[in-house]
This record gives structure tokens, C-alpha cells and sequence, in this order.
């Protein structure tokens, strides 16, 4: 069963401003994300129930959703450790 991948206005704004290595690292990992979208690193966030983060290249995040009603797996955030908001993912 294969995931439908949607990327939010925000977050591919984010992947724009990435160096060239971790863009290559989150267009591998999105292209994954639509066979499995529970990769053993990823966990889901406290408090917020079908939201996920997953790392990125060392010191990078990725937030995303996954319907598993719809088979949607929607990118919200790319952003460094240092600079992410989870609470507002």
C-alpha cells in the first residue's frame, strides 16, 4: 500500500533554503516515507497524534502527518534542531 506524499507551502519554502545535501537526504526520505511511513527512526510527537518527526541529515528535522484513512503522508516542517517548533507542527 503506497502513501499519496503532499509537501505544505511552508515546508517547501523550508527545503529551498537547504544546503544541497540535506535537500538530497529529505527527497530520499519523502520518496521512502510513501512505502513506510513509520521508518524505525521516526517518532511521533507527545501530544499530538499522527504528527511525526523524523532526522534529517544530523542535526535536521522533518515534521509530517500521516492519514492512514486517506493514504496521505503531508510534510509540514524541515527545519534545524535548533530552530524547529514542534508545537506548532
Amino acid at each position: 500500500m503506497s502513501y499519496q506524499i503532499e509537501i505544505s507551502n511552508e515546508a517547501a519554502r523550508e527545503i529551498k533554503k537547504l544546503p544541497g545535501y540535506v535537500r538530497a537526504e529529505v527527497r530520499r526520505l519523502v520518496r521512502e516515507l510513501g512505502d513506510n511511513p513509520y521508518p524505525p527512526p521516526a517518532r511521533e510527537l507527545q501530544g499530538k497524534p499522527g504528527i511525526y518527526r523524523l532526522w534529517v541529515a544530523g542535526r535536521w528535522r522533518m515534521v509530517y502527518a500521516i492519514d492512514d484513512e486517506a493514504l496521505i503522508v503531508t510534510i509540514r516542517r524541515v527545519r534545524s534542531k535548533a530552530t524547529i517548533d514542534y508545537a506548532s507542527a
